[in-house]
């Protein structure tokens, strides 16, 4: 049955691994050979195995680092500090375990043999079409991981994904369903509207103090300002180095000499070939082909204006025999290796045979395409590979002198950037909440700033790595506790918020009453309507979602319909729906569309159905205090 993985290699098991060295995994290891000291007392039992406090608090950071990666300016640490997001996180990894279980017990195992061949068809792994070990290497040091560690989590991936694959592949879809939700969803209503002003009932709303007063007691939670800080800081970076750096154009000449075919476009050679056939695994046809390409390639040696006849007459491919041998011009990877391996070490006009599985094939180099740039078009590419290459040979040196004398002048942060050239820049108050610019959006450098060390001491935090390649040395310079805001500071807030809160209840009382005696036939006084128009699930004419939905969900068994909505503005609309209009032929992309979704509803009901199977048959017990938060 595993068999089956090395030939799906190049779909979703590639896919799969490839997501594995850019974000962090959803499977995770509890091994004891993955966690040590303290983190090893086991906060979630799961089967025979268990979820380790170690394993919990490196899937928040990894976790909390993707959002932050992922939402960029509009990440909020508050989110990832939240008990509901730490709930998450535990529950995500007590189903995933429960999953690796099931897989192991359905015998889901998954070789050395078989994950060697898998990782072989990883293009991130690959270097000229075949699979290189020190790229690998690489690649998983980039992410800190062990090649031990990467094939079990890839091990613990491929058998759960085995699993699933066939319960996410094989949903099947009603077309009875199918059909009716198209019809559903291409119906369409001709509506008309009217909309109550909350000028209306200005003179009704009245907030008292005591009001106010009783709210505030109420949420105090929701005025408190939080701690804040202000800090000093200086930033020390590769990119920053590069840019200080000025190469000579001895360098730049230099280079470009050494390295110019590899700034331009991938070089390409145009070659002639005849082919003679010859059955892969025929031992004897290969021999007679051979023999034959052998004598064929003699001839056209002596006589080089023949190629093209020849090619004509003896060549057995169709495709180029016609145009005499010609292939055109191809860039590396474009033909069999032993092919392309024979015609980029060949000189123009020189001819030599190549076996491939396709036969034998008598070449000729016919040109060499020169794509070398010119050097003023390459220039700035040159200066800039020059500037990181200089400032690569020095950056860990001035990293680690800058982390020296930011510890051992604890007092200032300026010995150390007068000694680097660097600047001192100051930041405003900021909260540990809310959007930070870099460096301040790492949580572990907002982690360092708020630890009560760095706000008592006031002396440098050590040097943090907020990013490869560049570190930030920090030191408070002013805090502000947290503190309860006084009624008087929020009652004008406080105030705002109940007349707003007033006032639209009384308007959606009004539009209700309204709407009670309009169903009764009565159409009370001062309605106007709006012009009619036809509006649909797929034709929404500029209305928000929520009052679409109303309206789409009127009784149209009488008509017409009354339905209410509150508005943005704080207005509340009644509308009326006078008329439903059916497709009378369904719409081909909206059947789609619909046949696309359910079949993704169905998918993700069956996983659903499938991980409750797997939690029911493993005993998941979470231990008490597991969501407390040890770092």
């Amino acid at each position: 049955m595993l068999e089956a993985i090395r030939k799906r290699a190049q779909g979703w098991l590639v896919k799969l691994i490839l997501a594995l060295i850019t974000i962090p995994f959803a499977l995770w290891g509890i091994d004891a050979y993955f966690s040590s000291g303290g983190g090893n007392e086991v906060i979630a039992e799961v089967g025979d195995s268990g979820v380790t406090r170690q394993a919990y608090n490196d899937m928040l950071k990894e976790q909390a680092n993707s959002m932050r990666q992922a939402m960029g300016p509009n990440f909020d640490p508050a989110i990832v500090e939240s008990a509901d997001f730490r709930e998450n996180v535990l529950k995500a990894m007590t189903e995933e375990e429960a999953m690796v279980q099931e897989a192991n017990a359905a015998g889901l195992q998954v070789s050395d043999e078989q994950i060697a061949a898998i990782l072989q068809q990883v293009p991130a792994f690959q270097e000229n079409g075949k699979f290189s070990p020190e790229l690998y290497k690489k690649r998983l040091e980039k992410r800190g991981y062990s090649e031990k560690y990467y094939e079990y989590l890839i091990r613990r991936e491929v058998s759960v994904g085995i699993m699933r694959h066939p319960i996410l592949a094989g949903a099947l879809l009603s077309s009875t369903s199918a059909d009716l939700v198209t019809k559903i969803a291409g119906q369409r209503r001709e509506i008309s509207w009217h909309d109550i002003n909350p000028a209306t009932v200005a003179g009704r709303v009245n907030v008292a103090d005591k009001d106010i007063q009783t709210y505030y007691e109420a949420h105090k939670a929701e005025y408190v300002e939080p701690e804040a800080v202000r800090a000093e800081y200086a930033v020390l970076s590769l990119e920053q180095m590069a840019n200080a750096i000025q190469p000579s154009e001895k360098e730049i000449q230099d280079y470009y000499a050494a390295n110019a075919a590899k700034l331009g476009p991938p070089e390409t050679r145009s070659a002639s070939h005849i082919l003679i056939e010859a059955p892969e695994g025929d031992i004897a046809a290969r021999k007679q082909a051979r023999a034959k390409a052998e004598a064929l390639l003699a001839a056209v040696q002596k006589a080089p204006r023949t190629f093209a006849d020849v090619a004509k007459r003896e060549s057995q491919d169709p495709g180029s025999a016609a145009e005499g041998g010609s292939l055109g011009s191809f860039e590396r990877g474009m033909m069999e290796k032993p092919f392309e391996d024979a015609v980029f070490s060949m000189k123009p006009g020189e001819m030599r045979l190549a076996e491939t599985k396709y036969g034998f094939h008598i070449i000729r180099l016919d040109g060499v395409q020169d794509k070398t740039p010119p050097l003023a078009s390459v220039r700035a590419q040159i200066e800039m590979e020059l500037r990181r290459g200089q400032a690569q040979k020095h950056y860990a040196e001035a990293a680690e002198n800058f982390s020296n004398l930011v510890y051992e002048q604890a007092a200032s942060l300026k010995p150390a950037t007068d000694a680097l050239k660097l600047s001192v820049q100051t930041t405003d108050w900021m909260t540990r909440q809310g959007k930070h610019a870099a460096p301040f959006d790492s949580a572990k450098l907002l982690d360092a700033v708020f630890s009560t060390d760095a706000i008592k001491s006031r002396q440098n935090v050590e040097p943090i790595e907020t990013s490869r390649n560049t570190m930030v040395a920090v030191r408070v310079i002013d805090h502000r506790p947290a503190r309860q805001k006084s009624l008087t500071e929020v009652s004008a807030d406080i105030r705002g918020k109940l007349l707003a809160e007033q006032t639209a209840a009384l308007v959606a009382k009004q539009g209700q009453a309204r709407i009670a005696e309009l169903g009764q036939g009565k159409e009370p006084a001062g309605i106007g309507w709006s012009a009619f128009k036809m509006i649909g699930r797929q034709q929404p004419e500029g209305l928000d979602a929520k009052t679409v939905q109303a309206i789409m969900r009127a009784d149209a068994a009488k008509l017409p319909a009354y339905v209410g909505a509150a508005m943005p503005d704080g207005s509340y609309r009644i509308v009326r729906v006078t008329r439903v209009v059916e497709d009378t032929v369904a719409n081909p992309m909206l059947r789609a569309a619909v046949d696309a979704g359910l079949r993704q509803a169905y998918a993700r009901s069956d996983a659903v159905a499938q991980l409750e199977l797997a939690k029911a048959s493993q005993k998941i017990e979470i231990k008490s205090g597991a969501l407390d938060k040890k770092e």
